[in-house]
């Protein structure tokens, strides 16, 4: 496998001020690839496209919210002056709320579907016309193990990206005309900020770098083959 794929190509990254977008950032600024940084968290964002330039890397960020359709244009109006061209669609947002159906509220609901699902959607939909047919393309979508196996904790997170995951092979055959390929990749428990104060085993988790890995791989793999999905976890888990 070529390991300079990745030089010059423009990759976006919505979710980048999370754990796994942190270290997704660093780990394509090492291989020479240009980010746009996208998040609600504009001064985080700051701090690490600086940090990134400061390393020798060219990224760019806005301020974005993944569930307004009109900040969602606007980010990928901004992306395309300063770069002129996309590659790739990192979708690495998503949200879970702990809570028993019982006492979930209708905001928290909302709040949890348009995070996971809108965010893509809105992000992916945006990111279409502006990929060149002959260059193609390729949209990365975070789903997660959830989606394979319910969880009595958050069954609406569950749901969600089950809903990413059939999405996403819609969109894989909608896309072939135009070269965008699409993968989904389902991670098991990753220690990142996403659990907050929830005591959870983190020893047995998967860490935001392992994460990182895994996307690499992905991008750095030859354009004429493609991965409808994947699926992978700590192999602690099962010890």
């Amino acid at each position: 496998m070529q390991t300079n794929r990745l030089k010059d190509k423009v990759v976006i990254i919505i979710g980048a001020t999370g754990g796994m977008g942190q270290a997704a950032a660093k780990a394509l600024a090492a291989e020479g690839a240009k980010l746009m940084l996208g998040s609600r968290k504009e001064q985080v964002l700051h701090t690490l496209a600086d940090e990134l330039v400061s390393g020798g890397a060219e990224a760019a960020y806005r301020k974005v919210d993944v569930t307004n359709e009109e900040e969602v244009q606007a980010f990928f109006d901004d992306t395309a002056k300063t770069f002129g061209r996309f590659d790739v669609l990192l979708n690495l947002a998503g949200l879970s709320i702990p809570s028993s159906i019982s006492e979930m509220t209708i905001q928290q609901y909302e709040q949890s579907m348009d995070v996971n699902l809108k965010g893509t959607f809105l992000c992916s939909k945006h990111f279409i016309p502006f990929v060149e047919k002959e260059q193609g393309g390729l949209i990365v979508n975070i789903g997660s193990m959830a989606a394979k196996r319910a969880n009595p904790n958050a069954p609406l997170y569950c749901t969600a990206k089950a809903a990413l995951n059939m999405f996403s092979q819609g969109l894989s055959l909608q896309l072939i005309e135009k070269n965008i390929r699409v993968t989904t990749l389902n991670p098991g428990a990753t220690d990142t900020e996403f659990w907050g104060n929830r005591q959870v085993p983190r020893e047995k988790f998967m860490t935001a770098s392992d994460i990182a890995e895994v996307l690499l791989f992905v991008l750095q793999m030859d354009p004429r083959l493609v991965f409808h999905e994947i699926n992978f976890e700590s192999f602690a888990f099962y010890k």
